[in-house]
């Protein structure tokens, strides 16, 4: 059939561009609207078809296909044909292309190609457009470096998705280093918009703050650490281990053993029957231990633990498991960590395919969730940011 593309048919697809045609193809019209209920409306409607707002590139490619069941090497062009043949009810090239940015090996520069266009059809693509986004989050320290090449729109769209993927530390780097590439934009909205200095501590705001102030943006970095100030708190590497050193503060002011589950934290397992690892002193101090951060916690595949607190929040910059684990299973995360500011609308925080273990709250939050997903969980939680009281 392939060799016949072209040369044989009884219908005519032709490419139009400002009202003139620019090339045109013969095609079997009943080949054609085998494809699906709109291509067979579309041949319906007469012997010569029209193609508005498509480049020749793609509306011979997404013809090819339909004859040969190839999509073309360039990206641009394939996600192009792909969205033509979404909009006119073709599945099959959507599909080829979620697989081939689910393989991680597409240049970002492609990437970016590949949103520019898909952009240009909002009607359509919704799950193209959201393959390409999920494949530049999947390692945004590195796929965000020349995201300031992106038109503003698109930009915008990424950076709101990204917040919880790179920690405001990176990401106000990378901002820095978006106004030193193009010192004829400024970038103090964005820095603004979707950077939070409330995660940092003294040192990591000096080092912004001098990068800062080489583009220009120095300014805009001390307004930003002057409104973190105003409400600032503790920073910790680990929040379980800062609640603890709080907990052994209360017990020797009252010069007797207070309880800390239940008053500094509360542990919510998923499972009911889940027990802590086994402890001298019984369940109860072993689940104890478990919340302070000296016994590991154990999870089964499927099981979740929630952890919530009563009386801090933390406004996060960033995770750590000290202990080895198992970061995936046939390309899916072994382990998920969510944070919520009120137990019922839950975020994804942190998962295990990442590259790394930057992540951040926008806002100051006071329950996390961790779920094992395909294998057993046996590690230590830390998480760290500026903590606060109340």
């Amino acid at each position: 059939m392939e060799r016949c593309f072209g040369k044989e048919g009884d219908m005519y697809v032709v490419v139009m561009s400002n009202g003139a045609p620019t090339a045109e193809y013969l095609v079997y019209s009943a080949f054609v609207a085998a494809w699906s209920d709109k291509l067979t409306q579309q041949v319906s409607l007469g012997k010569r078809w029209e193609v508005h707002n498509f480049s020749v590139a793609a509306v011979e490619s997404f013809l090819r296909f339909l004859y040969s069941g190839r999509m073309p090497p360039n990206t641009t062009v394939a996600i192009e044909t792909a969205l033509m043949a979404e909009m006119y009810g073709v599945k099959e090239p959507g599909k080829v292309i979620e697989h081939v940015l689910r393989g991680l090996d597409v240049p970002t520069r492609d990437i970016y190609a590949m949103l520019e266009v898909a952009h240009r059809f909002p009607d359509h693509g919704v799950h193209l457009r959201s393959a390409c986004l999920r494949a530049l989050l999947a390692d945004p320290e590195q796929s965000l470096r020349e995201a300031w090449t992106l038109n503003a729109r698109i930009l915008e769209e990424l950076l709101s998705l990204a917040s919880n993927d790179i920690g405001d530390y990176e990401l106000a780097k990378m901002i820095i280093s978006w106004q030193e590439q193009n010192p004829h934009q400024n970038f103090a909205d964005i820095m603004q918009e979707h950077v939070s200095f409330g995660g940092f501590n003294d040192q990591r705001f000096q080092e912004i703050r001098y990068h800062a102030d080489r583009v220009g943006l120095g300014f805009v970095a001390d307004t930003m650490w002057a409104e973190a100030q105003a409400s600032s708190g503790e920073w910790t590497p680990d929040i379980f281990k800062l609640l603890e050193a709080k907990w052994g503060v209360q017990c020797q002011e009252h010069r007797r053993h207070m309880p800390f589950m239940g008053v500094w934290i509360n542990l919510i397992p998923s499972n009911l029957g889940w027990k802590a690892p086994p402890h001298t002193h019984g369940p109860h101090k072993a689940q104890e231990e478990v919340a302070r951060n000296v016994l590991p916690l154990e999870l089964q595949p499927g099981e979740s633990m929630t952890w919530f607190l009563p009386i801090h929040t933390i406004h996060v910059s960033g995770v750590n498991f000290p202990e080895e684990y198992q970061a995936d299973l046939n390309g899916e995360a072994c382990i998920e960590l969510y944070s919520s500011t009120n137990g019922c609308n839950w975020q994804l925080l942190w998962n295990s395919v990442r590259s790394s273990y930057s992540c951040r709250t926008k806002d100051r939050v006071r329950w996390f969730k961790l779920t094992a997903k395909h294998v057993p969980f046996k590690n230590f939680l830390q998480v760290q940011g500026v903590a606060h009281a109340g």
